[in-house]
Order: structure tokens, then sequence, then C-alpha cells
């Protein structure tokens, strides 16, 4: 039986430093009852504050220091330089292969069985001293979809900067020179939205996700400037390629986002990947009824479907995952059974309360 995974923080609390800024009248709120995305904002909050403290810390033994040596030296004066470390991303590089071409064409979908999870993969987190919080990076849903389709159509643009012929008489530094520029096309977006917190919980995955898809490309730039080893590229390239385009996809059938004609390649490479993936078989026997009821929740929880039909497919199976992922509720096997219909039904009553 499934449970809930609930990540306790309870000891860098008790350590004084605050969960959420909220005001000290205002009502305890539970670890428990915060959302993935909120429990993320409040990591993110206090690995800052942490940060912070080590480098202040830092700063006072190098002062200390710097005195002790002014004592035993004559005066020398020591000066002692901080940064604060992010930890590394990680990467599900898939054994594929995709080009820009004049709307990113040209992907091919062997080896990849399914899109990569962005979770946290490359999200920023909050750098110590910027002052920058959670509540400063949070996008209304609006301006999500505004942005992002202004950063694929700016791609598109850079994209067809070269004509097919163009690009096949490259050779290989210079057709990665000019996927790498494709790629920095949207790096305004991605520094915008790589540690954002958006409105609905389906959409910070679907922004995560995307974000992830470009922090691989823009590892694969460093890995051919650092190896010039075309697979290892060529699989960071690629398996960004397709997290991208998993989210555009359905950002594109569910949210009614516009995207110029470069979506066309996306949706073709995606259905290539679900083919490959086979048939979505995990929940064939579950009761029709059930799957309905699942999909209406799945609507009203902002993980959106479809129109609820009782058949389990791909897009419903996804949303399940996702829902359990980002509340916290494992193992995310995106099975149909009571346990799944209760803990839905408890997160749509904790919405309206």
């Amino acid at each position: 039986m499934r449970g809930k995974r609930w990540t306790l923080l309870f000891a860098a609390c008790a350590a004084g430093t605050a969960l959420l800024a909220y005001p000290a009248s205002a009502v305890t709120v539970k670890w428990e009852d915060l959302t993935n995305a909120q429990q993320k904002a409040a990591y993110q909050s206090l690995e800052s504050e942490n940060e912070s403290l080590r480098a202040q810390l830092k700063e006072l033994q190098a002062q200390t220091a710097a005195g002790s040596s002014a004592d035993n030296n004559g005066g020398a004066s020591a000066d002692g330089e901080t940064s604060a470390g992010s930890a590394a991303d990680s990467d599900d590089a898939a054994p594929a292969d995709a080009s820009d071409g004049n709307a990113e064409s040209g992907a091919d979908a062997q080896g990849i069985a399914g899109s990569g999870s962005g979770g946290d993969a490359d999200s920023g987190s909050t750098a110590a001293g910027s002052g920058e919080s959670a509540q400063t990076q949070r996008k209304d849903t609006a301006t999500f979809l505004k942005d992002i389709g202004a950063s694929f159509e700016k791609r598109q643009t850079e994209a067809g900067t070269c004509s097919a012929d163009q690009i096949a008489q490259m050779s290989a530094s210079d057709l990665w020179a000019y996927r790498f520029r494709c790629a920095e096309a949207e790096r305004d977006f991605y520094e915008a939205y790589k540690g954002a917190q958006l409105e609905s919980l389906n959409l910070q995955y679907l922004c995560d996700e995307y974000c992830a898809g470009l922090g691989k490309q823009y590892k694969a730039e460093t890995a051919w400037k650092d190896t010039q080893d075309a697979d290892k590229t060529s699989q960071l390239y690629s398996a960004g390629y397709y997290n991208r385009a998993y989210a555009l996809v359905e950002l594109h059938d569910y949210y009614s986002l516009e995207l110029p004609d470069g979506y066309q390649d996306l949706k073709e490479a995606v259905d290539k990947m679900n083919a490959a993936a086979g048939a979505e078989t995990r929940n064939a026997s579950a009761d029709s009824a059930a799957v309905k009821k699942v999909q209406e929740l799945l609507n009203a929880l902002g993980f959106l479907c479809g129109t609820p039909d009782g058949i389990c497919g791909r897009q419903t199976v996804s949303c399940i995952e996702r829902f359990q992922t980002m509340y916290g509720f494992e193992p995310a096997d995106g099975l149909i059974d009571d346990e799944l219909l209760g803990q839905m039904q408890e997160m749509l009553n904790r919405q309206g309360a």
C-alpha cells in the first residue's frame, strides 16, 4: 500500500529558521499541509539563509585570522573571499539525435521510451546574498504561457537563419555551433523561469520540465567545448529536446498555447516517442467509472487530462504520476485504486477549505 511521504524539516525549524514568511499572528501551517511546490520553495529559502550564515561565519573567521596574522607578523593583512555554490544538476541523457533545422526537425526517437521528469533538474536555487525570494519569482499562468510562447518563437527565428541546404553542408563544429545558438535564444526564459513558482502544480511540472530540457542543452554545449565528444553532446542535447517537446505539446493541446509552425515537428517527435513506448496498459483492468472519476478529479486539481471518458490512456496516467509526485505521495506509479481516489479527494477538499 502506498503511503504519504512528507519530508520533515523540523531540525532546521528547531534551529530558529522560519519555514515560510508568515507573520507571528498567522495560523500555524503544518509541513504536511504544504504542496510539493511550497515545500520546494521553503527548502530554497532555508538553503539561501544557511549559505548566507556560512558565508558570514567564514568572513568572521577570516577577519579573526587576519587579526592574528597582524599581531604575529607586524600588521600583515589577510583577505578572505567566499562564494556560495549550488548543487550539481542531474541529467537523464537519452541516446538520440535531434537537430534544429528550420523548426528543430529531425528528431530520432530510437532508444527513448518516454518523457524525462523535470522535477528539480536544472531548477535554480536562490543564491546566497541575492536577496531574491521565491515570492518574487512567482509567475501567473497568463504570463508564463505568453513568455514560453515568445521564447519558442525566438528560438524558431534563430533556427530560420540557416536553410536546410546550408545545414546539410555544415561541418560538425558548425552544426553544433548553430544548434547552440538556437538554444541560447531561450536563455532569457531559462534564467527567468528555472526557479519560478507557478500558480498550478501541473504548470509547475511543465515549466520545470522545459527548463530541465534547456539546461541539458546548455550542458551539451559545455560538453562539446570540453571534450568534442559528439555522442555525449548529442545525448544531452537530444534529451533536452524531448523534455521541451513534451512540455510544449501538452501546453499547446491543453492550455491553448499558440505556437508557430515549428510546433508540428515537436508533435511528431512526441508521437514517435509514445509509439516506441507502446500502449499504456497498467490500468487496463480498472473500472471505467473509477477511471472517469479520477479524470474528473485530475481536471479539478489542475492536472488536465482532457474530457473524462473512462478510458485510461497515456495522458491520464501521466497526470496521475504528476499528482502523486507534486503532492508527495509515493510510489508515483500512476495506478488507479481506492487509495489514489482518497488522496485526490483529500487534496481537492483542502483546496476548497
